[in-house]
């Protein structure tokens, strides 16, 4: 059974989240628009039925503290090292949250057999 996540389940879900506050100070459409930007992306990932609320909404927070950062452009554009002023900073992985990969992706269970 495939549960349909709406972006108001999504918003009640980040009113109650700690660090909520980029989200909050979007206006609605740019909220709509963010939301409706993380789904897809984890669409990208993840089979339609095992996304959860939770993971959109852990989602849409990493994609604004990117943004806020910055950081996220320069992952979208595949640089994978920056360097400014003898700060470095390199970057590894997806556009994906390393908590919504953690939360979707099952965990490798240990196979037990006999050897005869």
């Amino acid at each position: 059974m495939i549960i349909m996540i709406t972006n108001e389940a999504i918003k009640d879900y980040l009113d109650r989240m700690y660090g909520n506050g980029l989200f909050k100070e979007l206006e609605p459409e740019q909220q709509e628009n963010v939301i409706f930007s993380a789904h897809e992306l984890l669409k990208d990932y993840f089979e339609e039925d095992s996304i959860s609320r939770r993971a959109v909404a852990l989602q849409v927070l990493y994609m604004l503290e990117g943004e806020e950062e910055e950081f996220s452009k320069l992952k979208r554009h595949g640089v994978t090292s920056y360097s400014v002023k003898g700060v470095s900073v390199s970057f590894d992985g997806t556009e994906i949250a390393p908590s919504v990969i953690q939360l979707l992706e099952p965990a490798p269970k240990a196979k037990v057999g006999r050897l005869i």
